[in-house]
Protein backbone atom coordinates (compact mmCIF):
# COMPACT_ATOMS: atom_id res chain seq x y z
CA UNK A 1 0.00 0.00 0.00
CA UNK A 2 2.65 2.58 0.46
CA UNK A 3 4.63 1.66 -2.55
CA UNK A 4 1.47 2.82 -4.15
CA UNK A 5 1.17 5.84 -2.61
CA UNK A 6 4.43 6.81 -3.52
CA UNK A 7 4.14 6.23 -6.98
CA UNK A 8 0.84 8.03 -6.78
CA UNK A 9 2.94 11.03 -5.24
CA UNK A 10 5.94 10.48 -7.50
CA UNK A 11 3.83 10.29 -10.57
CA UNK A 12 1.88 13.95 -9.33
CA UNK A 13 5.40 15.63 -9.41
CA UNK A 14 6.76 14.46 -12.35
CA UNK A 15 3.43 15.56 -14.00
CA UNK A 16 1.80 18.39 -12.12
CA UNK A 17 -0.81 18.84 -15.18
CA UNK A 18 -2.73 15.67 -14.43
CA UNK A 19 -3.02 17.18 -10.94
CA UNK A 20 -4.26 20.34 -11.60
CA UNK A 21 -6.95 19.57 -14.55
CA UNK A 22 -10.69 19.84 -12.76
CA UNK A 23 -13.85 18.34 -14.12
CA UNK A 24 -16.49 21.09 -14.57
CA UNK A 25 -19.61 20.19 -14.10
CA UNK A 26 -23.10 21.60 -15.89
CA UNK A 27 -26.84 21.51 -16.57
CA UNK A 28 -28.59 22.55 -19.41
CA UNK A 29 -32.15 22.75 -18.55
CA UNK A 30 -33.95 23.20 -22.22
CA UNK A 31 -37.02 25.10 -21.57
CA UNK A 32 -40.00 27.31 -23.01
CA UNK A 33 -39.76 31.20 -22.58
CA UNK A 34 -41.45 33.97 -23.33
CA UNK A 35 -39.38 37.05 -24.87
CA UNK A 36 -40.24 40.08 -26.15
CA UNK A 37 -37.74 41.78 -29.17
CA UNK A 38 -39.16 43.74 -31.72
CA UNK A 39 -41.90 44.84 -30.24
CA UNK A 40 -43.36 41.11 -30.54
CA UNK A 41 -43.97 38.42 -27.63
CA UNK A 42 -43.35 35.07 -28.61
CA UNK A 43 -42.34 31.64 -26.70
CA UNK A 44 -38.74 30.54 -27.69
CA UNK A 45 -36.62 27.27 -26.80
CA UNK A 46 -33.75 28.57 -23.95
CA UNK A 47 -31.08 26.63 -21.88
CA UNK A 48 -32.15 27.52 -18.17
CA UNK A 49 -34.44 30.56 -19.36
CA UNK A 50 -31.76 32.57 -20.55
CA UNK A 51 -31.09 34.51 -23.79
CA UNK A 52 -27.93 33.80 -24.61
CA UNK A 53 -27.58 30.87 -23.06
CA UNK A 54 -25.23 30.43 -20.23
CA UNK A 55 -21.68 30.76 -20.68
CA UNK A 56 -19.53 28.18 -19.61
CA UNK A 57 -16.17 28.18 -18.06
CA UNK A 58 -12.94 25.43 -18.51
CA UNK A 59 -9.23 25.80 -18.39
CA UNK A 60 -7.40 23.72 -20.92
CA UNK A 61 -6.86 20.45 -20.47
CA UNK A 62 -10.26 20.20 -18.20
CA UNK A 63 -12.96 17.80 -18.55
CA UNK A 64 -16.36 19.16 -18.71
CA UNK A 65 -19.65 17.40 -17.90
CA UNK A 66 -23.00 19.06 -19.89
CA UNK A 67 -26.14 17.16 -18.48
CA UNK A 68 -28.84 18.49 -21.23
CA UNK A 69 -32.21 17.69 -19.74
CA UNK A 70 -34.65 18.53 -22.60
CA UNK A 71 -37.89 19.86 -21.00
CA UNK A 72 -39.72 21.21 -24.39
CA UNK A 73 -41.61 19.28 -27.47
CA UNK A 74 -38.80 19.48 -29.96
CA UNK A 75 -35.47 17.02 -30.36
CA UNK A 76 -32.74 18.40 -29.13
CA UNK A 77 -28.80 17.99 -29.81
CA UNK A 78 -25.54 20.80 -28.51
CA UNK A 79 -22.51 21.67 -30.90
CA UNK A 80 -20.20 22.58 -29.06
CA UNK A 81 -18.40 24.66 -32.11
CA UNK A 82 -14.49 24.60 -32.18
CA UNK A 83 -14.24 22.35 -29.30
CA UNK A 84 -11.78 19.51 -30.82
CA UNK A 85 -13.68 16.15 -30.07
CA UNK A 86 -10.67 13.73 -29.52
CA UNK A 87 -12.11 10.60 -29.02
CA UNK A 88 -15.04 11.88 -27.95
CA UNK A 89 -16.75 11.67 -31.50
CA UNK A 90 -19.96 11.32 -29.65
CA UNK A 91 -20.17 14.38 -27.54
CA UNK A 92 -20.29 16.73 -30.70
CA UNK A 93 -23.84 17.13 -31.42
CA UNK A 94 -24.57 16.66 -35.15
CA UNK A 95 -28.10 15.47 -35.06
CA UNK A 96 -28.41 12.05 -36.66
CA UNK A 97 -24.65 12.62 -37.44
CA UNK A 98 -22.70 11.67 -34.01
CA UNK A 99 -25.77 11.00 -32.00
CA UNK A 100 -29.51 10.56 -31.77
CA UNK A 101 -31.75 13.66 -30.86
CA UNK A 102 -32.23 14.20 -26.83
CA UNK A 103 -35.62 13.48 -27.11
CA UNK A 104 -38.51 15.40 -25.12
CA UNK A 105 -38.35 14.34 -21.58
CA UNK A 106 -34.90 12.87 -21.90
CA UNK A 107 -31.35 13.60 -20.77
CA UNK A 108 -27.62 13.41 -22.23
CA UNK A 109 -24.59 14.10 -20.80
CA UNK A 110 -22.09 15.61 -23.07
CA UNK A 111 -17.97 14.31 -22.26
CA UNK A 112 -14.97 16.26 -23.30
CA UNK A 113 -11.74 17.35 -22.11
CA UNK A 114 -10.60 20.80 -23.53
CA UNK A 115 -7.45 19.51 -25.25
CA UNK A 116 -4.76 22.11 -27.00
CA UNK A 117 -7.23 25.51 -26.94
CA UNK A 118 -7.49 28.56 -25.61
CA UNK A 119 -9.84 31.42 -25.84
CA UNK A 120 -13.63 32.01 -26.82
CA UNK A 121 -15.85 29.36 -28.39
CA UNK A 122 -19.68 28.89 -29.05
CA UNK A 123 -21.93 26.32 -28.41
CA UNK A 124 -25.02 25.87 -30.07
CA UNK A 125 -28.10 24.23 -30.40
CA UNK A 126 -27.31 22.14 -33.73
CA UNK A 127 -30.63 20.82 -35.22
CA UNK A 128 -33.41 22.17 -37.05
CA UNK A 129 -34.28 26.44 -36.17
CA UNK A 130 -33.16 26.19 -32.39
CA UNK A 131 -29.81 26.85 -33.14
CA UNK A 132 -31.30 30.58 -33.21
CA UNK A 133 -32.34 31.02 -29.77
CA UNK A 134 -30.18 28.16 -28.16
CA UNK A 135 -26.31 29.22 -28.00
CA UNK A 136 -23.57 30.54 -26.11
CA UNK A 137 -19.59 30.81 -25.13
CA UNK A 138 -17.02 28.28 -23.89
CA UNK A 139 -14.40 30.52 -22.12
CA UNK A 140 -11.33 27.97 -22.38
CA UNK A 141 -8.49 29.92 -19.80
CA UNK A 142 -4.98 28.89 -20.01
CA UNK A 143 -3.40 26.03 -17.54
CA UNK A 144 -2.74 27.74 -14.33
CA UNK A 145 0.55 29.59 -14.62
CA UNK A 146 0.82 28.94 -18.45
CA UNK A 147 0.62 32.97 -20.12
CA UNK A 148 -1.86 33.83 -22.68
CA UNK A 149 -0.32 33.10 -26.67
CA UNK A 150 -0.92 37.46 -26.35
CA UNK A 151 -0.65 40.30 -23.72
CA UNK A 152 -2.90 39.31 -20.51
CA UNK A 153 -6.02 41.51 -20.99
CA UNK A 154 -6.80 44.29 -18.25
CA UNK A 155 -10.56 42.95 -18.35
CA UNK A 156 -12.67 40.15 -20.23
CA UNK A 157 -15.78 40.64 -21.53
CA UNK A 158 -17.91 38.11 -23.38
CA UNK A 159 -19.86 39.21 -26.23
CA UNK A 160 -22.36 37.08 -27.89
CA UNK A 161 -24.29 37.89 -31.13
CA UNK A 162 -27.03 36.41 -32.43
CA UNK A 163 -30.19 36.90 -34.01
CA UNK A 164 -33.78 37.40 -33.23
CA UNK A 165 -36.48 36.85 -36.00
CA UNK A 166 -40.02 38.59 -35.99
CA UNK A 167 -41.33 36.41 -38.55
CA UNK A 168 -44.76 38.88 -38.45
CA UNK A 169 -42.30 41.98 -39.47
CA UNK A 170 -40.59 39.74 -42.52
CA UNK A 171 -43.71 38.94 -43.97
CA UNK A 172 -44.70 42.58 -43.67
CA UNK A 173 -41.50 43.65 -45.54
CA UNK A 174 -41.81 40.66 -48.05
CA UNK A 175 -45.53 42.22 -48.61
CA UNK A 176 -44.33 45.71 -49.22
CA UNK A 177 -41.58 44.94 -51.34
CA UNK A 178 -43.66 42.55 -53.52
CA UNK A 179 -45.99 45.97 -53.80
CA UNK A 180 -43.43 48.18 -54.48
CA UNK A 181 -41.85 46.20 -57.12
Amino acid sequence: MASWVQTLLFMSILFPALVECKIRHYHFAVVLKNATKLCATKAIVTVNGKFPGPTLYAREGDNVLVRVTNHVQYNVTIHWHGVRQLRTGWSDGPAYITQCPIQPGQSFVYNFTLTGQRGTLLWHAHISWLRTTMHGAIVNLPKKGVPYPFPKPDKEKVIVLGEFRNFRHLEACFCLHRMWS
